[in-house]
């Protein structure tokens, strides 16, 4: 990918949604997060024009984003505990401090899931292989359609297939077609099922930074580039096999509970 022109002031924001929880909603998350979060750092020097941060906003009430992100402690990645009560509010203080904001909402359609989508420039729905999940996935959809008439413009919205075989599978090519049926986008990239997902929950250590994680690390940078260009946006690629040192037990990183505003200005930033 050429080098990118920086985009503007008006801030990005990502939601991932789903009505049904346990779709690797929060590993989209969290995978998205660190990648994104390790290309910004990777850019140039530019005399202030990048903030090189990315604010996650956790609105599930369960918070395994943000317990993740604890461990990770990445530099570039602050992460805010967030509900329907206070989305808008830290919304608007994470757009002031973030390059991009991505939000992790419940898994039920809820007051949330309308306001972020409202807000969002892009958003993901995750959705495994299965008849179930594409019911649900219509439904999600139907709330960013509501969201998209409250707002009086379009909003963005692509299906993510996660946790998918490595080796296609006939149930696999059975729900791409009921997505296609259905009428709903997919991302031309899929989440595939591998350890080094499943790893990063214990460790903190995004594939990137995993010992044997290069076919899961390509996997995210190809799905990274996607949801970019989804959402009409550029960043440089970096290298797989390149280690960078984004992962680190620092002690500028940290994960914010709710607070005024939920953005304090001395905030550490986590990955």
């Amino acid at each position: 990918m050429s080098q990118t022109v920086p985009w503007p002031r008006n801030i990005p924001v990502l939601s991932l949604a789903s009505t049904k929880g346990g779709v690797g909603k929060t590993t989209l998350a969290y995978v998205l997060a660190t990648e994104i979060a390790r290309r910004l750092m990777a850019l140039p020097a530019d005399g202030g024009t990048w903030r090189r941060c990315v604010v996650c906003l956790d609105a599930d009430p369960n918070r395994t984003l943000a317990q993740v992100l604890r461990l990770t402690e990445h530099p570039a990645i602050v992460c805010v505990e967030s509900d329907s009560d206070r989305l808008l509010p830290d919304l608007r203080a994470a757009r002031a401090r973030a390059d991009l904001v991505l939000i992790d909402l419940e898994g039920t359609a809820n007051q949330a899931m309308l306001y972020a989508a409202g807000k969002s420039d892009l958003v993901l729905v995750p959705a495994q292989p299965s008849r179930f999940d594409v019911v649900e996935a219509v439904k999600t959809i139907g709330v960013v359609r509501k969201a998209a008439d409250l707002v009086g413009r379009d909003i963005a919205h692509r299906v993510v297939l996660s946790r998918t075989p490595v080796l296609r599978q006939r149930v696999a090519e059975h729900s791409r077609g009921q997505f296609a049926r259905a009428g709903l986008p997919l991302l031309p990239v899929e989440l595939v099922q591998r350890a080094a997902f499943q790893s990063m929950t214990y460790t903190g250590q995004p594939p990137y930074a995993q010992t044997g994680g290069e076919q899961a690390a390509a996997n995210v940078t190809a799905l990274a580039d996607a949801v970019l260009a989804a959402a009409g946006l550029d960043l440089p690629a970096i290298e797989v096999f390149a280690r960078a040192p984004a992962v680190s037990a620092s002690p500028a990183g940290s994960v914010q509970g709710r607070g005024a505003g939920g953005l304090a200005p001395d905030a550490h930033r986590v990955a």
